[in-house]
């Protein structure tokens, strides 16, 4: 049999007249035996009988799947003719039969190295070329094809049972999915080209780079790089690094992405540990097809930074492409707004439109709207910051907010970048021309109760966002280099959130820079540094908030993109607090006056807010409407909690109440 590159049809059909010779000279050979033995023997009348049968049912569609698999798996006509044989008792257990005849033992059902020899040999073939068939770096075993099993009694090497995969077994049979997975090493995932990749410039370098003869290793890193490269390359089966622990993994991804005609790629490098990076880099080594890997940013290559590989950077989808994905999948118009405010890469916004349309149709709608697709974007948001920072609910909208006019400019301004950061930046040009990076970095500075949280809150609900609270004053040590690892864990678990982060008592870190007289005084400075690097990096906004401005350093300020005031309210404004901490649910006596409350008495917005909860819960417990009586005792009590007198030039008439 020549060793030519193009597969015969010869098969089944070959082995069948091999067969038919081989146990007519076997049966021609047999003294007999005992028929006290009958039944842990396989007669000679048996043998000959199944061997001069007419073949398994169903030959045909079998040949041809194993000329498929022969040509896929890049076979010559002896690979194949070996792959036959071995594989015919998982086609039909006639050959299973005569295998455990011609081997004298009825449990030998499986072929083995000898046994294929003694088929195959003649016609220009010999026994070593069919035994090196079955060598560790032979094309059957690379390519995760054959086994040869090990067996628990020693016996000799050409005897050892061959075993099919069960993938191309499952194959052969004709029965894929889910069968083909039983009891595979690891999970493989499959990606389709899909024609909404975007990144045509990308599509494009990975499609040259992929034309060019060589081994080095592709790594294509950043969200949606298996789409991207399946853009480029054609369908593939994605690998997971760590499977690699698993002996059986990679010869079984290889032998699934062959007959699937797809190409291989190793994913999940940030995912992999210290013990991963010898696996992979074995596996580079090991494999006769040049490697592909993927990633989820540069930073995950490093783990092949001892090995030269061409590296391939996938961006963020652009403005459009968001828009494009987010109609086609979410089924609905205008969806700009959610496009521009979330960063998303289009798998996630796959998942994304999905929660949206689900949620719609839970409330009978045909179609989601922007709400629905804001929470479906905060779902598929991948974070894990809600483990270091407290969820802030943002249940305010722009009413509720009192502040100054020129503060409500520079918050609408602020809501205006967030919305529009892509379409001015990328789509316009301005990200080229003044090199801005696409985060924000904001200060917040005022008393305590002037609005900062809630002007944050009301940030948060305007822009559908999620909103996390980090009290600064807890990350901050007083170990060297334990600030920054505390910053860095918080942002690590941001990236991909789309988040606002909201850092308060920022003047723990941001006070004045302090003169250079030990280390601690240096690594102060670096902490400052360190966290406005990150804030610059970090692709959301972060606000620190502050009750006493003129602590922050004035050359820290200056590298703030907004810095917002929150003066002290005015009488003007706390009325309007008054009346909008007076819910129009409560019973609110008739003597309440609010003109005297908010010109009397100086308070923040968030002490009045204290005072209006402390009396409704002194009105329920006397089972009466919330009066001036009530109010006025709890700005008394407001004012004790300030360290404040209560001067009867403020009460006036109403001093007696709280003169206890």
């Amino acid at each position: 049999m020549t060793r030519s590159a193009e597969p015969t049809a010869a098969g089944l059909a070959l082995l069948d007249a091999r067969l038919r010779v081989a146990v007519q000279r076997a049966a021609a050979t047999e003294s007999g035996a005992d028929d006290a033995l009958r039944g842990l023997y396989i007669s000679d009348q048996q043998a000959l009988d199944r061997a001069g049968s007419d073949g398994a049912p169903g030959a045909g569609d079998a040949e041809a799947r194993m000329a498929a698999a022969g040509r896929r798996l890049g076979l010559d006509a002896l690979e194949q003719a070996v792959l036959a044989v071995c594989a015919a008792p998982e086609l039909h257990p006639r050959y299973g039969f005569l295998y455990a005849y011609l081997q004298d033992d009825v449990t030998r059902r499986l072929a083995s190295p000898r046994l294929v020899a003694d088929l195959l040999e003649g016609e220009g073939t010999g026994r070593t070329d069919v035994l090196a068939c079955f060598g560790p770096i032979a094309r059957l075993a690379r390519a995760g094809a054959l086994t040869l099993l090990a067996t628990d009694a020693p016996g000799p090497l050409a005897d050892r049972p061959v075993k099919v995969a069960d993938r191309l077994a499952a194959y052969l049979l004709g029965a894929g999915g889910a069968l083909a997975e039983t009891g595979a090493p690891a999970v493989l995932t499959r990606v389709d080209a899909q024609g909404d990749a975007g990144r045509p410039d990308v599509v494009a370098e990975v499609e040259r780079l992929l034309g060019v003869e060589t081994r080095l290793p592709l790594v294509a890193c950043g969200p949606d790089a298996a789409a991207v490269v399946a853009a480029a390359a054609g369908p593939l089966v994605l690998l997971e690094v760590r499977a690699l622990e698993s002996a059986g993994a990679l010869p079984d991804a290889t032998l699934a992405a062959a007959l699937e005609e797809r190409r291989l790629c190793l994913s999940g490098l940030e995912h992999a540990g210290p013990a991963d990076h010898a696996r992979l880099l074995q596996a580079i080594d090991e494999r006769e097809e040049r490697t592909l890997v993927l990633g989820r940013s540069r930073a995950d290559a490093l783990i092949l930074s001892d090995r030269t590989a061409l590296l391939v950077d996938v961006p963020m989808p652009t403005f459009a492409e968001r828009r494009s994905a987010w109609s086609r999948h979410a089924q609905v118009g205008g969806t700009d707004d959610v496009a521009a405010k979330f960063r998303l890469s289009v798998e996630q916004i796959v998942a994304a439109a999905e929660v949206g349309r689900v949620t719609a149709r839970t409330r009978g709608a045909a179609a989601p709207d922007r709400a629905d697709l804001d929470l479906g974007a905060r779902y598929a948001s991948v974070s894990k910051v809600g483990e270091l920072a407290a969820s802030l609910d943002a249940p305010y909208g722009w009413d509720d907010l009192v502040v100054p006019e020129r503060q409500r400019v520079l918050l609408r301004s602020i809501s205006a970048y967030l919305r529009h950061r892509d379409r001015v930046l990328s789509e316009w040009g301005y990200e080229r021309t003044v090199a801005r990076t696409q985060g924000l970095k904001i200060l917040f500075a005022g008393e305590s109760g002037t609005g900062k949280t809630m002007g944050a809150q009301v940030l948060g609900a305007e822009l559908g966002l999620d909103l996390f609270r980090v009290d600064l004053a807890t990350v901050v040590s007083k170990y060297i280099g334990e600030t920054e690892k505390n910053l860095e864990r918080i942002f690590a678990a941001a990236d991909g959130s789309n988040a606002i982060l909201f850092f308060d008592e920022a003047d723990a870190l941001f006070g004045k820079r302090s003169e250079v007289s030990d280390s601690h005084d240096r690594y102060a400075n670096l902490e400052v540094a360190y966290l406005l690097q990150r804030m610059e990096l970090y692709p959301g906004a972060v606000i620190l908030a502050t009750n006493f401005k003129r602590n922050i350093d004035d050359a820290f300020v200056r590298r703030l993109d907004f810095v917002v005031d929150f003066p002290f309210p005015e009488p003007d404004d706390r009325r309007r607090i008054w009346r909008l901490v007076l819910p129009p649910e409560a019973p609110v006596a008739a003597d309440v006056d609010l003109e005297f409350l908010a010109t009397r008495f100086k308070l923040s917005g968030g002490a009045i807010r204290n005072c209006s909860l402390a009396a409704a819960f002194q009105a329920a417990d006397e089972d009466a409407p919330i009066s001036m009586r009530h109010l006025i005792r709890a700005v008394a009590q407001e004012y004790g909690k300030q360290g404040r007198l209560t001067l009867e030039a403020d009460f006036a008439g109403f001093h007696e109440l709280v003169r206890g």
